[in-house]
C-alpha cells in the first residue's frame, strides 16, 4: 500500500508541477498516445525553412536518421505540405534506418544495459505504405553516398533518433560528404539526448558523439541553440535543438538580420525591459 501511495503522490506532483509542469506532461502523453503529434518536428522544420527563404533558397532537403515504425516521417510529411503553402517553399524528405533494428552493441558508451540488438526492427513493406518519402535502408557509413548521388537540395534540418553513440558519431562524421549539401546553418534535433536523462551524460551517447565531432572537425561546430527556442511550446524538445555550423560555406556570412538600431534608443519597449 505504501508503495502504491508514494507512485500516486509522485505522479500528482509531477503533474501539478512541482517536477514538471502539466504542460510538459500534457504534450509528452499526447506525443506517446498520438505518435505522429509532433508539435516540435513542426516548429523546427518551420524554422528552418524560414532560414533557407532569407537565405533566398526555395528548395530544401529533410533528413530523419533511425525511422523506425515511421511517426516522425509521416509527421513531416504532413507538415511538410502546410509549410510549402505558407513559406512558398519546396520540401524534400528523406529517411535513413538500419532496416533490421539496432546493430550489435559492444562499445559501453552505447549503454548496452538500455539498448539491445534488433530493437526498432520495422515492417519495410508497412512502412513504404505509410510514406512517401525515400528510405535509404543500412549502416549510414554506407548509404550517405547513395544519398549524395539523388540530392539536389540544400539540407536545412536533421532529425537524430539513432539512439547510440556509436550510430550518431557514424553520421556526423559522414558530414564532410555532404557539406555542399548543406545550408550555413543546420538545425538539428537530437532525440535521446533527454531520455533516460539519469544516464546519459557526457561521457556517453549522444553527448559524446557531439563532443567528439566539435573536437575533430574545424570546418564544423555543434552548438546548443540556447536563445534559438526561447518561446519554444515543448519544452522537452527545446534541450535537444542544436544548430550544426559551416563555416566555410558560402553562404554563411550573408547578412539575414533584421536591423534593430531604431530600437537601440532610451525609449523604445526593448531597451526598457532591459533596463527594469
Amino acid at each position: 500500500m505504501y508503495k502504491l501511495f508514494y507512485k500516486l503522490n509522485l505522479l500528482f506532483k509531477r503533474i501539478i508541477g512541482y517536477e514538471k509542469p502539466l504542460r510538459v506532461a500534457l504534450l509528452g502523453y499526447l506525443s506517446l498516445k498520438f505518435k505522429t503529434f509532433k508539435p516540435h518536428y513542426e516548429s523546427i522544420l518551420y524554422e528552418a525553412c524560414l532560414e533557407a527563404k532569407k537565405l533566398g533558397i526555395h528548395q530544401v532537403s529533410v533528413i530523419e536518421l533511425g525511422v523506425a515504425g515511421g511517426a516522425g516521417i509521416v509527421a513531416l510529411e504532413k507538415y511538410k505540405k502546410k509549410i510549402e503553402k505558407v513559406l512558398d517553399i519546396n520540401i524534400k524528405i528523406y529517411g535513413f534506418d538500419m532496416g533490421s533494428g539496432l546493430p550489435k552493441i559492444e562499445a559501453d558508451e552505447d549503454l548496452p544495459f538500455l539498448w539491445r540488438k534488433g530493437l526498432y526492427n520495422i515492417d519495410k513493406a508497412a512502412l513504404e505504405k505509410k510514406v512517401n518519402s525515400k528510405i535509404f535502408y543500412g549502416d549510414v557509413k554506407n548509404t550517405v553516398d547513395d544519398f549524395v548521388k539523388i540530392n539536389k537540395n540544400n539540407i536545412c534540418c536533421i532529425f537524430f533518433d539513432l539512439d547510440l553513440y556509436t550510430s550518431t558519431i557514424n553520421f556526423l562524421n559522414q558530414i564532410p560528404k555532404i557539406k555542399d549539401h548543406l545550408l550555413p546553418r543546420v538545425l538539428c534535433y537530437f532525440d535521446d539526448v533527454y531520455v533516460f536523462e539519469n544516464y546519459i551524460n557526457q561521457f556517453n551517447g549522444v553527448f559524446k558523439a557531439i563532443d567528439e565531432f566539435n573536437k575533430n572537425f574545424l570546418e564544423f561546430k555543434l552548438g546548443y541553440s540556447v536563445d534559438h527556442f526561447k518561446n519554444f511550446k515543448f519544452p522537452l524538445a527545446r534541450t535537444s535543438i542544436y544548430t550544426l555550423h559551416s563555416f566555410k560555406n558560402p553562404l554563411y556570412k550573408k547578412y539575414i538580420s533584421t536591423d534593430i538600431e531604431s530600437d537601440l534608443s532610451l525609449g523604445s519597449k526593448h531597451i526598457r525591459n532591459l533596463m527594469d
